[in-house]
């Protein structure tokens, strides 16, 4: 359950803004940093959430892109648990810094530069190769 958390942690902080545009979004042979890896990750995640597309995530959306995602592709049409819902919602809290009842772009960033702190193991602003493959029960704060 931890890694379903984990990518959806991921997918919110990858989200992109204008300032990515002129940043490469290849890694190096150094490793990638938090720009190259909003750009890789943060503007497809975003539009795969966001399903009205009017710039922002709410609360229903996010439960929504969790269901499908936790379901696997299987049955995603069932309703999510209590339980799961419970969670879906108290993320969606914590990923709302501002309480508005969306996630914003900002917002999301803020998460992609959070979850790209804790994979970064030796704090040097890059993420190595190892860093980048290692296994999701290796980042180096828990949740």
């Amino acid at each position: 359950m931890g890694i379903r958390i984990l990518t959806v942690v991921g997918a919110v902080l990858a989200l992109g803004g204008p300032a990515l545009a002129q940043t490469p979004s290849t890694p190096t042979a150094a490793g990638m940093t938090l720009q190259q890896f909003e750009a890789a990750n943060g503007d497809k995640w975003f539009a795969r959430v966001d399903a009205n597309k009017d710039g922002k995530i709410s609360p229903e959306e996010f439960e929504a892109f969790r269901a499908k995602s936790a379901s696997d592709g299987a049955d995603a049409a069932a309703k999510p648990s209590d339980k799961a819902s419970k969670r879906a919602a108290r993320i969606f809290a914590r990923f709302d810094a501002d309480h508005d009842g969306f996630i914003s772009r900002s917002e999301a960033n803020a998460v992609l530069a959070w979850r790209f702190k804790r994979m970064d193991a030796n704090n040097d602003g890059v993420l190595s190769l190892e860093e980048l493959n290692a296994k999701p029960g290796k980042a180096k704060v828990g949740i």
